[in-house]
């Protein structure tokens, strides 16, 4: 009895390995469902703001309240980024969330060209972004559109490398400001 037993434990071991090998790449991402993503904001009625060249300005509800955002602030706030030919790069509204961005200190604001989730926020910081921020108030909406040199001009590698010659539309509500 015994020796049947030890001729069984080396096949349930191959199939106790074989059975828990997982053959999904750890590296992989699966990819945001944008269905549920806002149309983008119209802002052909609204004359820009240019904050510097390749930065423009567009807004189109006031925001209210005694603050301001300063580049040295930490902020919460919804966005969509696309490309001006349509493609959705990121949104807080993917996979039927609305979920803001919080806490995020403006100045320390940073583009990755890593290979990164494609649900990360980090697929959405530029320069542009940054600038184009400044001096929202909260409840305040806003169209940002960053030129390619404020955008992804530099990015040669990773998710947004594809869009290193578009110019970029950011659709933004302010939700918080924490001074």
């Amino acid at each position: 009895m015994q020796i049947s037993v030890l001729r069984l434990i080396p096949a349930l071991l191959v199939i106790f390995i074989l059975s828990s090998c997982d053959t999904t790449d750890p590296f992989s991402f699966e990819p945001p469902d944008f269905s549920t993503v806002p149309p983008a904001f119209d802002y052909t009625e609204v004359d820009p703001v240019t904050v510097e060249p390749g930065i423009d300005v567009h807004v189109l509800e006031e925001g209210t309240g005694t603050f301001s955002v300063t580049q040295r602030d930490q902020i919460s706030f919804l966005v969509t980024l696309r490309s001006l030919d349509g493609d959705i790069i990121y949104s807080s509204f993917s996979n039927g969330n609305a979920l803001p961005i919080t806490n995020q200190r403006v100045d320390q604001i940073r583009l990755s060209n890593g290979i990164i989730n494609p649900r990360s926020p980090i697929l959405l910081y530029t320069s542009g972004l940054r600038k184009g921020l400044t001096g929202m108030k909260v409840g305040e909406i806003r169209t940002i559109i960053v030129s390619p040199e404020q955008g992804y001009a530099d990015v040669t590698a990773g998710l947004t490398a594809e869009y290193s010659e578009s110019t970029l539309q950011y659709d933004i509500e302010l939700t918080n400001i924490v001074n």
